[in-house]
Formats: C-alpha cells, structure tokens, sequence
C-alpha cells in the first residue's frame, strides 16, 4: 500500500467511557484514513471494542469528540450512525434469523413499503439481488434465503452489504473471523478488500495477530483502556513488538517452540485407538496412539472430522466399528461416564454452551465433575471451597467472589475454569478442543504454559486446533485429518507449515510433498 497522504476520515479524540469503577477507555485518541483497514488490538477488557461502540452511539463516552468528514458528529443510536455511514458490524449480529436475507437488508427501510404500509416484498429481493451480484456473492447467498441458514461468515457478509446498501464510508468489524474456516476467513477478506477498493474504510477488533498482518494497512493498540501504539504501519511492526505492545511486557517465545519435551515423554502408551468409525459414516477407520507425558496435536481444515474423532473416542458420539484401549482395559463403548472414571476428559470447544454453566457461579462451575463422579451424594462446601482455592492459586485465574457467575470473567478465565474443573477429576487424558479461541495473547501463553506443565507431571494432552503456529508450537506429534480420516502423523522434527497444509488439503497417506 502506498503511503496514504489524505485527511482522516475519521478521528476520536480525548474518549473516555467508564463502567462502574473500570475505565474502560481513558482519553484516547484514535485516526481512520480513507481506503484503509486498520486493527484496533489489545487484550480482553483493553477498551477496543468499547471504542467501536462509543463511535456509533452504542455507548455513550463520558468525553471526548468525533470528527467525520471533517465535522463533528455525535450518534445517539447505531441507526443514526448508518445514516450516515458508518455501520458496525459486532459477533452478536443484530439481524433476523427466521426471515431472509431481503428482509434482513431492508425490513426498516421505508422505500421498499408501499403507501409505507404493504412491504413490497419483489423489489426487496430485486435490489438485494443486485447488491449480491455487485459484490460476486450471488452464487453463494440466495435473496430469498432465510437467515439461520447462512454461516456465519456469511451472514457477516449480509451485515456488510446492509452497511454499503446504506453507502457506508466506514465499517467497524468486531471480531470478525473468530468462529470462521479459513476458507470462510479468505472469502470475508476477499470481500474488504474489494470494498476497500472502492475507497471504503475497516476498523477491524481482532486478537489473530497472523490475519491482521494479512488484512491490515496500519495497526493501533490499546492496553487497559489506554493508548499504547498509535498508527504503526502493519508491514513495518515487527511480531514481537506488537505482542508487547498488547501485554505489557516481551514475550519472545509465545509456543515455547524452544523448549525439548523429548526426555518427558515416556514410552508407555496410555491411549491406543483402534479403527474406529462413527454411526455417521463421517469418522472412518482412524487408528493412533498417545503415551504418556506427550502432547499430541490434532489438525486439519474444519470439517476435517478432528472434534468428531475425539468425541467417538470420548463416548460423547457414538462409534459403529473400533476399540478404544485405554491404561491397558478397553473403555465402554458409546460411554462417557466411563471414560471419565477411568480418567479421560474432553474439553469442549464450545465453552459457553456445552463447557461451562454461564449463570452458575465459578465454584459451581469448578466442582462440576468432581461432584458428579464422587460416590457420596453430598460434598462439603469446604471441600469445594478448597477445591476452588486449590485451582485459582494453580491456574492463575482471575477472579472476584468465588460464587460469581462465571460469565463474569472474560474468555481466557473462562477457559482456565473448564481446565481446572477437568484437572480435580485427576485426568490421566485431557482432550482440548480449540483451547485459545477467542482469547487474548496473554491468556494464550499462559494456557501454553499450564499445558505444558501437565504434560511435565505425566497427564497426555491431545489438543485440537485450527491454528497450524499453535500445532507446530505446543505439540510434541501431530495428527493430520481430511475427510474423516488421519492422513499422515509427524514428528515434532518433521513439522512445518508447507507439510501440514499439504496433507490437510491434498496429500495423502502414499502422496508426497513435492
């Protein structure tokens, strides 16, 4: 991108915003150029998304100014804001999902009512199926489409062609590849950059440090509700210094792709899977081993058939064909109860809807699995009281009052909770599904940390990732999956991007990389 010379299209100055006693944004500064993507980055809680919000009128900042188009202007409503061109688009997406995609662009919009009663129903489906041409989505979204049948990413693209149906100057994006493919997250960048093009600018909130380097033209980061680094431009910031910028300190090995796990491992297989397949006919005749002390990745594209692997092996879904040996005794087939008994758990890569119960409180939460197992029907509030103490000091979680909900903490908490509600189970097999999505760097080198160290104590750990840096940096061996079955396994010496992808896509169990 050649230096962009212009006037800001927009300018924040001097925000703040508060929220009881946490300042979540304190007087800072922030500048959108024309036809620029530019990241707004920080930890959970920084103040990032904040930002976006107080600018379309979401929230409403204590002080501070915003200038667009060279005047000032002060949004009450994210509608007003759309009006006039600037349109947010958030992970909860404010739309419809029983009605279609047609009605979704234009149900408020008073030119397609006639006598501003009768919804003209044909010429919402006429127009939005111009605007799905104009931006090659046609093939891919039906106007006519109820929304809940759309993927995500798809349904952020309709979210976007709202904002330009609206002639949107500026589209805030609030983490928006966070539950994508990477087939998914190429077709919405696809999507900006055309926009972008087209002179329009991004904000765009995101924790993927790779992506942002991918999408982005300049980058900004908050810390703490504080301005940090200010309009570096992407291409020129060095990894290492953006993830200090974000922490508050160097971390020069965020994997710890230095550390030697070799003497750790030991040769005792603890969990021997012997072809096994799914009632679906998805998972099919997959076959491998973890011993102890090894951390074992999992990889391979979404829809690879990794989640549902684990979930055969876990007796969560049931398997038609195979054995899952486990200590040296066959496991129960289809029984999860039994797994957990014999000591394997599986995290979910769903932590809000199927790991945790939101509206209990964290010692809830943490004592879940303990309590369910147990053989006595009552357990002592002082054991779980304890228990609870035992896995905050351990885990470094941070937490106000134990019997908080636990949606109370942010991502990377909620995450150390589901590990820590597993680890008073005393696992010998953690299975993790996706064990940093959604949360900041800091918490991820932490997480990276505590895996370790459990791998150290002699607890195997299976961790599935849609990451390839998280699998080349955290696991000791990886497995590789495409279509339901394991295409190829590696040794940590072995691992690379290139090798990885190749067999995750196109290579097989006979192919080489050439």
């Amino acid at each position: 991108m050649a230096e962009n010379t212009q006037a800001p299209i927009l300018i924040a100055r001097n925000v703040s915003k508060t929220f009881y006693s946490t300042k979540a944004l304190q007087k800072v500064n922030f500048e959108l150029l024309p036809g620029e993507v530019h990241a707004l980055m920080g930890e959970n809680g920084a103040g990032k998304s904040t930002l976006g919000k107080c600018i379309t009128g979401i929230y409403q900042a204590e002080e501070g100014e915003y200038i667009y188009q060279g005047r000032k202007v002060h949004y009450n409503n994210p509608k007003e804001a759309l009006n006039d061109g600037i349109a947010i688009v958030m992970q909860e997406f404010n739309m419809l999902p029983h009605l279609s995609v047609a009605e979704n662009l234009f149900l408020t919009d008073d030119n397609f009512y006639k006598n501003k009663v009768f919804v003209d129903y044909p010429k919402m489906v006429k127009r939005t199926d111009e605007l799905l041409r104009y931006f090659h989505m046609r093939e891919i979204i039906d106007p006519m489409e109820k929304l809940a049948n759309l993927t995500v990413a798809e349904m952020q693209i309709v979210e976007i062609i709202k904002a330009m149906s609206k002639n949107a100057k500026v589209v805030i994006l609030d983490e928006p590849t966070a539950t994508l493919s990477t087939k998914e997250v190429n077709r919405l960048f696809d999507m900006v950059r055309e926009l972008k093009n087209k002179g329009v600018s991004f904000i765009i909130v995101s924790h993927k440090i790779n992506e942002i380097y991918e999408i982005s033209d300049r980058i900004t980061v908050f810390r703490d509700g504080q301005l940090v680094l200010a309009n570096a431009i992407t291409r020129e910031l060095e990894e290492n210094d953006l993830i200090k910028a974000m922490v508050g300190r160097q971390v020069n090995d965020l994997y710890g792709k230095g550390i030697n796990r070799e003497d750790k491992i030991s040769d005792e297989i603890v969990l021997d899977v012997q072809h096994i397949s799914d009632k679906k006919n998805f998972v099919t005749d997959c076959s491998f081993q973890v011993r102890r002390g090894e951390i074992l990745g999992v990889s391979g594209m979404v829809g690879a058939g990794r989640t549902e692997l684990m979930r055969c092996v876990c007796g969560i879904d049931p398997r038609s064909t195979g054995r899952v040996i486990f200590m040296g005794k066959e496991l129960k087939k289809n029984s999860i109860t039994s797994c957990i008994k014999a000591g394997v758990c599986y995290l979910s890569e769903k932590r809000k809807e199927e790991g945790l119960h939101q509206t209990l409180s964290i010692i809830n939460n943490l004592n879940m699995v303990n309590t369910a197992i147990a053989k006595q029907r009552i357990i002592k509030t002082s054991v779980e009281e304890e228990n609870c103490k035992k896995m905050v000091g351990e885990l470094n979680i941070k937490v106000g009052e134990p019997f908080n909900a636990v949606s109370s903490l942010s991502g990377g908490n909620q995450q150390k909770i589901l590990l820590g509600k597993w680890l008073l189970s005393n696992p010998k097999l953690l299975i993790i599904d996706e064990p940093t999505r959604g949360i900041d760097i800091a918490s991820k080198s932490e997480i990276y940390v505590i895996l370790r160290k459990l791998a150290d104590r002699g607890i195997s750990v299976v961790v599935i990732s849609s990451e390839i840096n998280e699998i080349l940096g955290i696991s000791d061996r990886v497995l590789i999956m495409r279509e339901g079955r394991i295409v190829n396994t590696m040794a940590r010496s072995e691992m690379t991007e290139e090798k990885i992808g190749y067999y995750a896509t196109v290579g097989s169990e006979e192919g080489e990389l050439a």
